[in-house]
C-alpha cells in the first residue's frame, strides 16, 4: 500500500503499476491548476457519462438550459421520486412521539362528550360505541326471527347414551403394564418425618 501512496515513484510507470497491483484501489486527485488529462480517470469517467441514465442527461440538459416556468419531468408525474411511507413505525420512533416535548408528544383529547341516547362517554362527531352495539345485536335477533341468519346446527351425537358412546368411542385401550405404571408404585416413597417434640431434644449437661 506504501508503493501505491508514492505519487512521485508511480506517475512515469503509472500503467504498468496499475496493471501490478490489481486489487489495491486506485487514487485520484483532481487539481485545479492541472489540466484534463492529469486525472488518471478521465477516461473512466467518460465511459460511466456514455452509460449514464438517459433520463438522468435529459434532466442535467433541460435544467441547464430551460428557459421556461415549466417543472422537470420527475415532478407530479406520479412514477417516479415519490416518496413511500413505513408501514411500521419503529420503537424509537413510537418512544419519541410519546415522552418527547412539544407537538410530537399525543396531546390529551378535549373533545370528550356524553351520548345523548345512552349517557355513554364518547367523543365528538363519532358514533357511540355503546349504541352501535346494541343496534347490531337487536337487528341480528330480528333477523334470527325471520331466518335470515341460521344458528349453526346442534351435534346430533351430543346426547349419546353412555353405553352407546361407549361403543361408539371407545377410546384408548391400556395394558396392565401401563395401569400398573399410573399407579406410581415402582417409585420409592419417602418416610415422613417425625412430627417435633420438645422431649425429644436431647440437652447438654453444663
Amino acid at each position: 500500500m506504501s508503493l501505491a501512496l508514492r505519487f512521485g515513484a508511480v506517475a512515469s510507470h503509472q500503467p504498468s503499476m496499475w496493471n501490478v497491483l490489481p486489487r489495491i484501489p486506485q487514487i485520484s486527485i483532481r487539481l485545479g491548476l492541472l489540466g484534463r488529462s492529469s486525472c488518471p480517470h478521465d477516461h473512466d469517467h467518460d465511459h460511466e457519462q456514455q452509460h449514464q441514465d438517459r433520463r438522468l442527461s435529459e434532466l442535467q440538459e433541460q435544467l441547464e438550459t430551460d428557459t421556461t416556468d415549466e417543472p422537470p419531468f420527475m415532478i407530479d408525474n406520479g412514477t417516479i421520486l415519490r416518496a413511500a411511507p413505513k408501514k411500521k413505525m419503529s420503537y424509537r420512533r413510537k418512544r419519541v412521539k410519546l415522552y418527547t416535548p412539544g407537538n410530537k408528544q399525543i396531546q390529551p383529547l378535549n373533545n370528550i362528550v356524553r351520548c345523548p341516547a345512552c349517557g355513554a362517554v364518547k367523543r365528538s362527531h363519532f358514533m357511540c360505541m355503546n349504541c352501535f352495539v346494541e343496534i347490531r345485536s337487536f337487528l341480528k335477533k330480528l333477523k334470527r326471527q325471520d331466518g335470515v341468519i341460521k344458528d349453526v346446527n346442534k351435534n346430533p351425537q351430543s346426547d349419546l347414551d353412555p353405553i352407546d358412546e361407549r361403543i361408539i368411542y371407545p377410546g384408548k385401550r391400556e395394558s396392565d403394564n401401563e395401569r400398573e405404571l399410573k399407579k406410581k408404585e415402582w417409585i420409592p416413597q419417602r418416610e415422613e418425618a417425625l412430627l417435633f417434640d420438645k422431649n425429644h431434644i436431647i440437652h447438654k449437661k453444663k
